[in-house]
């Protein structure tokens, strides 16, 4: 891309009414309910959008002029029926909804409270084609995200992405993964894998009678009790399924209790003693079992025997959350544990204008691996928009054997790290066995081989020597005498095959600086990531959400506003350098306008000619 003048406001206007036109005709579906009984109606109109000299201008009023939200109606239409009373307009809810992300209102109520200032809020109103007799309120925008789900967050985030692509600021060629934690709005008691039924477990047939000989052993010796002393009753527990990781069963105290002085004679004894049945003898003693704690969520008193059920002190309140680690901010050795969820977000590179665009986003809980989320992912992007990407870049977290299969078997180049997983990696150890740990073979002499292409048909890259023991002897540990390979032209020569190697060996050797250029790529989804978290969005740095439905709408709302803020950001660049070289006619400006310079190596691969898979 030599001229980003056809990205100016300007340009982008023209086409923007044919994008709308093609996304409505493909979403056609009749909203079940009556207009007479939608409480607000949102109508896309283009509005002047006022931007100053240093590139100052309203997100949301920017956002709302460029695109037309009337396909969500369409899209939530299967999530409404005909019966029931009145409801806001869908598109409405979402225009609402997006602008207080985009103009950074950190919590609901704040955006709500603005939306009743006469003010201040009717530029939003006026968006999303509310009146001010008609606000919604917080309840509102809850039930609006319950009723629609996740699913259809996403699959409006897909369509803005289809938008921004037939903009021409997106061709999918170098796709780059990475996962962030985030936490959940519920603290973490102690058991990562508690479950539903933690709530409700049944204390076994011989804890009540093991408890009973326990105090009446106790008060059978006087001389044993001390008055005040906590005394605990533990339970083992009841799960089977626990992981493998989990070496011994967990315990905790389903009950504590203490003997203190009786204070009146006509005073009844606690719940606990009758069930015991030790009333009569604490009352001859002059002592009351009290109990100090309890875990203890029912009683069942209609068998032979009252059943116990108990509640795990160590369960969360949010059961879809689970414990992450990821490296501190402050000390990279060392690992900080976040309660809460894992958002893989995928992030377009587009080199040849200088742009970095989220285009996917799937939420899970914190222990799982991002790296399975890749082959879904990746799937649903070529479906969705139609692109088949050249470069897929990932770290370590994604180095698994499906991963690189399926990302070759569709003529892309995965450059993932690689994970070593507890391999040896002393030099005796890889001289042993004939290369090293970025792949690249031993000579005989004991040098490292230089990378000498690709054999596209057997799938193999060549090595040779080049007679460094001639150019370079330092470099040599055991130079041979008379070395049979100095005959040759290239000197040794050996070949590391992909099949016997699919995650060590790749198409670019991971030792070429080729690889390295193209790997620094993968910054780009860090930033995306830290774009979600910093003060400019400040969206999934402690997000008030609780269970995965609600982390899952964060996230993509997030990756939302960082693509069409960062879209906007762009656009309105290139309409400041445009507007002030036509003015000026100066030479600075039109360098501006021109796409970033990108490196040969990484331009040959992404407009390479590849046959469809």
């Amino acid at each position: 891309m030599k001229d980003l003048t056809p990205f100016s406001l300007k340009e982008v206007l023209k086409r923007i009414n044919a994008i709308h036109v093609r996304i409505n005709l493909a979403h056609q579906d009749v909203f079940p309910k009556q207009r007479s009984r939608l409480l607000s109606l949102y109508q896309y109109k283009r509005r002047f959008v006022d931007i100053s000299s240093q590139g100052q201008f309203s997100f949301s009023k920017l956002a709302t002029s460029l695109i037309d939200f009337s396909f969500v109606r369409s899209l939530v239409a299967s999530c409404y029926s005909r019966e029931g009373g009145t409801c806001f307009d869908p598109a409405s809810m979402f225009c609402l909804y997006l602008c207080k992300f985009l103009d950074n209102f950190r919590y609901m109520d704040d955006f709500v409270a603005c939306l009743h200032d006469k003010d201040k809020g009717r530029c939003y109103r006026t968006y999303a084609g509310i009146s001010y007799e008609r606000i919604p309120c917080k309840a509102d925008f809850t039930n609006f995200k319950k009723r629609i789900g996740p699913e259809k967050f996403d699959e409006i985030f897909h369509i803005l992405v289809e938008i921004v692509k037939e903009l021409g600021l997106i061709t999918g060629k170098i796709l780059s993964y990475d996962g962030t934690l985030f936490p959940t709005y519920a603290r973490y008691r102690g058991c990562n894998y508690a479950t539903c039924e933690c709530s409700c477990i049944p204390l076994k047939d011989d804890f009540l009678q093991h408890l009973r000989y326990r105090v009446s052993y106790l008060l059978a010796h006087p001389e044993k009790i001390i008055l005040g002393k906590q005394r605990r009753s533990f339970t083992l527990c009841p799960r089977d399924d626990l992981p493998s990781c989990v070496k011994k069963r967990p315990s905790f105290v389903a009950f504590s209790f203490c003997f203190v002085p009786r204070e009146e004679d006509d005073q009844e004894q606690s719940e606990l003693a009758r069930i015991l049945g030790v009333e009569k003898r604490l009352s001859q003693m002059g002592l009351y079992l009290k109990l100090t704690s309890s875990c203890v969520s029912r009683i069942d008193l209609t068998g032979n025997n009252p059943l116990i059920y108990v509640r795990c002190p160590r369960m969360p309140s949010d059961l879809e959350a689970k414990i992450g680690y990821r490296r501190s901010n402050h000390n990279p050795n060392k690992k900080v544990k976040i309660f809460g969820f894992q958002a893989m977000i995928t992030t377009s590179i587009e080199v040849e204008i200088g742009l970095e665009l989220p285009v996917g986003c799937v939420v899970s809980s914190a222990e799982k691996s991002d790296g399975s989320y890749l082959i879904p992912e990746r799937r649903k992007f070529i479906r969705e928009h139609e692109l088949l990407p050249s470069l897929d870049i990932g770290d370590a977290g994604f180095d698994v054997t499906d991963n690189f299969q399926y990302v070759r078997s569709t003529g892309s180049i995965p450059i993932i790290d690689y994970n070593r997983r507890g391999e040896r990696t002393d030099p005796a150890t890889l001289l042993m066995r004939g290369y090293d740990e970025r792949g690249t073979p031993f000579a005989p002499c004991g040098t490292l081989c230089k990378s000498n292409g690709y054999d596209e048909r057997k799938k193999r890259v060549s090595y040779v020597c080049r007679k460094q023991c001639l150019t370079s002897p330092s470099f040599v540990p055991h130079p041979i005498p008379g070395c049979k390979y100095l005959a040759r032209e290239c000197g040794y020569s050996t070949h590391m095959s992909i099949r016997a190697h699919p995650r060590l060996v790749c198409e670019i050797p991971r030792s070429s600086k080729r690889w390295k250029k193209i790997r620094n790529l993968r910054s780009a989804s860090e930033r995306t990531n830290g774009t979600t978290k910093e003060a400019d969005l400040d969206i999934l740095e402690s997000p008030r959400v609780f269970g995965l439905t609600a982390a899952s709408i964060e996230a993509t709302m997030a990756c939302i506003t960082t693509l069409l803020k960062r879209v906007m950001k762009f656009i309105v660049r290139v309409t400041l350098n445009l507007t002030n070289y036509l003015k000026t006619w100066d030479k600075s400006y039109r360098r501006k306008l021109e796409g970033p310079k990108v490196p040969a190596c990484i331009l040959s691969l992404i407009q390479r000619r590849r046959a469809p898979p």
